[in-house]
């Protein structure tokens, strides 16, 4: 090995590396070979490799495998130095090494002898590893076998590299993101490789720094050769160009960085050396873009058919904005028209125009000047076609007062006024800045991307995709960050860390938007830190402090405020339209399709941890909403439908403001009676325990409020077939209001577990609670509850098969129930009635109880339909539907059945759906249709026994079996 390094004799100028380097990438693609379908990476020694007739050479040396795997993995380091600061072990520690000596170089500009002395150094640095192995005795070292094993392992790497640099030349290496999956996709022994490489990198990069740091000592003298050195490279760049131009990105990319070393310390600026600098200076192509593909297109084909587009990109935070203006930078339509001229100018950290336009000119090469913007607008103007985007521009529109937003602008129309130039400017807010024709003024606002896109991000990012249970608690967990992209990247880099989407989705339930950083408070690695840059900003700006106020209102709003709600607060601001134009424009609320003023859930919830609402408006919010509550209805009668829609608006922003005050004060009366109004206005609608299981933690010194609480609670759980929770709930109510001695509460408590008992199938236990909770009703004059208790034993005794007693306690019960106008009651007793007389005809064959049956069901209907009662309904729709299929109406029976099951599905009431498939068994029982009989009665058992239906189970079975022994 030692006598092949030492035949390889370099010359002493710059060029002569660099050929080096191009000589060692033609050997390496040499080693590349495609044996049986496979990459193969051929380490053979007694190989020798031609020069192209390009670059005359007469006596080329030997290289051994160990060089040119030495070479080869150099030339791989110094492409890595153009790569971020996010790239994985081992690419990081030697590339960002050199990088922080370029970076020392640039800060010592005005030393240009010195900086060729430093240049020297840092080039002689990029030989380091070579170095190691020409100290070796003539063995291989542990760091030589570990780099040709790893080279061995990276070889599918390499290839794939070899496919993005034929579709982008000059941008595979900064695709960091896409190398890291590509590396981490490979088998353990890569992993292994890995390892083994990081652990003897820290070793020998521990000495590269001592080495080339110790380079940068004060020297007593400089040799001549040293300054030739640097002197030289300027003279061959030109001619190493082409031989590098043909040859790989990683050449191409080792080029780059030398050339800009020397072009700064030498006054280089030709050609080729600008060409090259602004290739390196541009960004990378967004790793994982999704979602935007049709707005990228429409503004690529705007800036292709017009020489001066003009294209603002606005929106929140972490929406996209950088995302889609780098997408539009590397498209290939755009490449191919603007070819080179395409400028990328993050502003985000500048406050005044001298900046900004000292950075512009840095940019586009012009060197020092007095005018730097007049310098930058002279250099596009001489250009063909170009492009420039200023990115995150927010600072110097937003930040500063209103004379230098007015420098701005004029920035901004002197660069609109280049008619060869296509201008994109990115910034928070939702109105572009003015002083410019803008080509797409009014579609330039960003929404969040779709729940599809943001799924396809969180898998590509985390390399696999979700499915079953993680697959639905991803859903639920990219829909509660709204969709927002950089919440949705940063979650999936946290999945990286084997957190789960289900385990996720539980921080984010408890902690919201804090928990999703992966490192730091940066605009891109925290949700919280991109979101605190908008407040910052409208905190700067006149008026900005009721901005937040009004904020801070909004926020507790989730289904966004309403224009009546808005006008309830005017006389709380000195000028709540200011106020809400600063929000809007910054874009911190969108106004939604009904004028209400919606913001972006990460936003929402970083406001209320971070921004509480004053008193006076916290007041004024509360009587508000309690006000609406008092509005809705107070049971399901005549008047629900007409009075929920005084609540159905607003029950979203009810429930999340309630909530707040449960948690933020102490429980009295009006928060009492508002949870009590909203969660029984869910109890008919969507049934949800969520208000009263956060308010029942707050009741443990209030037990009357405790105890109606869980038995709402309960009842709550019944209508959602959740009988052991809802048992648990009633049982614990009744032992509190038997510890306070209320005995109507007592007596409630038996009527609901009764009622829980006997749906569970637990007869036996039901039947005495129901008794007792009757007598006790009976003994404090509510005849009105005895008779539920009468109704709930009538349907103990029909499922007993009773049906004479059934008929008594259901009848007694409809009549306590008319004398007293209880509409609701009324219908639900005829059901019960009906339903009873259906089961007697089909034991009994009793033909006058089916006439009896549908007289009652129809009346029921009826009934339900005119109050608004939709599962009472869809019962006595399932129920007739039985009538009819006895009386062999097969066609009429499915219409209300599929009309029953659309409704069950409707409400979510799983009880009545495993009714409606017993009931489409037993219809195409009838009809001889045994295969879509068996489906359903398995399909209602199922779901039977999910809710603990012990009574429906036995019924499926029952009907099974038959089917089973049936010839």
């Amino acid at each position: 090995m030692r006598s092949s390094l030492d035949s390889i004799k370099l010359r002493s100028d710059t060029a002569s590396r660099v050929h080096a380097k191009v000589l060692a990438m033609q050997v390496f693609e040499e080693m590349l070979e495609i044996r049986d379908g496979c990459a193969q990476l051929v380490l053979d020694p007694a190989r020798r490799l031609g020069l192209s007739s390009a670059k005359p050479s007469t006596d080329l040396p030997d290289l051994s495998a160990s060089r040119a795997a030495y070479e080869g993995f150099k030339v791989v380091v110094q492409g890595l130095a153009n790569m971020t600061d996010d790239a994985p072990w081992p690419w990081k520690a030697i590339p960002q090494t050199i990088l922080q000596f370029i970076f020392m170089a640039e800060r010592a500009l005005d030393q240009p002898r010195k900086i060729r002395v430093l240049t020297d150094k840092i080039v002689r640095r990029l030989e380091f590893l070579l170095s190691i192995s020409q100290r070796s005795d003539g063995n291989k070292t542990e760091l030589d076998i570990c780099v040709e094993v790893f080279l061995a392992d990276v070889q599918r790497v390499i290839i794939r590299l070899r496919l993005i640099e034929r579709a982008h030349p000059s941008k595979a290496l900064a695709m960091t993101d896409y190398i890291a999956q590509v590396i981490a996709g490979e088998e353990e022994k890569m992993q292994d490789a890995l390892q083994d490489l990081q652990t003897r990198f820290t070793v020998h990069t521990a000495y590269t720094v001592e080495t080339i740091a110790a380079g940068f000592a004060p020297m007593q003298g400089t040799t001549s050769n040293t300054l030739d050195l640097a002197a030289g490279t300027s003279a061959d760049v030109k001619d190493v160009a082409a031989t590098v131009e043909s040859t790989s990105v990683t050449v191409n990319a080792t080029h780059i960085m030398v050339t800009q070393i020397h072009a700064k310390s030498t006054g280089l600026n030709g050609e080729n050396a600008s060409h090259i600098s602004n290739q390196a200076r541009l960004p990378a192509v967004p790793f994982c873009f999704k979602g935007r593909t049709a707005l990228q297109a429409k503004i690529v084909k705007i800036i292709c058919e017009s020489l001066a587009a003009h294209i603002a990109i606005m929106g929140t935070g972490g929406i996209g904005k950088t995302s889609l203006a780098k997408a539009i930078l590397h498209d290939d339509k755009v490449v191919q028209l603007i070819q080179d001229n395409r400028f990328f100018v993050p502003v985000e950290d500048l406050i005044d125009i001298e900046s900004a336009a000292k950075r512009l000119a840095e940019q586009l090469g012009v060197g020092e000047t007095n005018d730097p913007l007049s310098a930058a607008i002279s250099a596009l103007q001489s250009l063909p076609r170009s492009l420039l985007i200023l990115d995150n521009l927010e600072t110097l529109w937003f930040g500063n007062n209103a004379a230098a937003q007015k420098e701005v602008e004029h920035m901004l129309q002197r660069l609109a006024a280049i008619p060869s130039l296509a201008l994109i400017v990115t910034s928070r807010g939702s109105v572009p800045p003015s002083g410019v024709q803008w080509s797409n003024a009014m579609s330039a606002e960003l929404e969040p991307i779709s729940l599809d896109a943001a799924r396809d991000v969180f898998e590509q990012i985390v390399g696999q995709p979700q499915r079953g249970a993680e697959h639905d608690a991803l859903d639920l967990l990219l829909a509660g960050v709204d969709c927002i992209p950089l919440a949705v990247t940063l979650l999936a880099q946290l999945a990286q860390l084997k957190n789960k989407p289900s385990a996720l989705l539980k921080r984010w339930e408890h902690t919201k938007t804090a928990f999703i950083r992966t490192q730091g408070d940066h605009r891109e690695s925290s949700v919280d830190a991109s979101i605190q840059i908008s407040f910052d900003l409208l905190a700067a700006m006149s008026g900005g402090t009721e901005g937040s106020q009004l904020l801070a209102i909004c926020a507790h709003l989730p289904d966004g405020l309403r224009p009546s709600v808005f006008a309830q607060l005017l006389d709380q601001f000195d000028d709540i339209y200011a106020a809400r134009y600063l929000l809007v424009a910054f874009a911190l609320v969108s106004i939604g399709p009904k004028d209400e003023l919606k913001m972006l859930s990460p936003v929402r919830h970083f406001v209320v941890r971070k921004y509480p609402m004053t008193v006076i408006h916290a007041t004024a919010l509360r009587r508000i909403y309690f006000g609406i509550a008092a509005s809705g209805p107070k049971g399901m009668d005549d008047s629900f439908s007409r009075l929920a829609q005084n609540v159905a608006p607003e029950y979203g922003n009810l429930s999340s403001f309630l909530l707040h005050l449960i948690h933020a004060e102490e429980p009295s009366q009006e928060l009492f009676d508002a949870v009590h109004a909203i969660s029984e206005y869910s109890y008919w609608t969507v049934p949800s325990v969520k208000l009263r299981e956060a308010f029942r933690l707050r009741l443990i010194a209030y037990p009357k409020w405790l105890v109606n609480c869980l038995q709402g609670i309960g009842r709550t759980r019944l209508a959602r077939d959740e009988y052991a929770l809802a048992k648990d709930n009633f049982q614990a109510a009744l032992a509190l209001s038997k510890d306070i001695g209320d005995r109507f509460q007592e007596a409630d408590c038996r009527l609901n577990l009764g009622q829980c008992l006997r749906l569970q199938g637990s007869l036996k236990a039901a039947k005495p609670e129901l008794l007792l909770a009757h007598n006790t009703f009976t003994e404090l004059g509510r005849d009105d509850l005895a008779a539920k208790c009468a109704q709930q034993l009538g349907n103990i005794y029909h499922q007993r098969l009773e049906f004479d007693d059934a008929v008594a306690y259901v009848t007694s019960a409809r009549d306590t129930f008319k004398r007293h106008g209880q509409r609701l009651n009324v219908a639900q007793s005829t059901k019960n009635l009906g339903k009873i007389y259906l089961d007697q005809n089909k034991v009994n064959l009793d033909q006058s109880k089916l006439s009896a049956a549908v007289s009652e069901l129809q009346f029921a209907l009826a009934e339900f339909q005119v109050i608004g009662e939709e599962n009472g309904a869809a019962q006595c729709a399932m129920c007739l539907a039985d009538a009819w299929t006895r009386q062999k109406d097969y066609d009429s029976a499915e219409k209300l059945l599929v009309t029953a099951r659309e409704a069950y599905e409707r409400i979510g009431d799983r009880s009545g759906l495993a009714d409606c498939h017993h009931s489409f068994g037993e219809l195409y029982l009838g009809q001889c249709r045994v295969s879509e009989a068996r489906e359903n009665f398995e399909i209602a058992r199922s779901t039977f026994a999910s809710i603990g239906h012990h009574w429906g189970v036995t019924a499926c079975n029952e009907e099974i079996v038959k089917l089973d022994n049936s010839p």
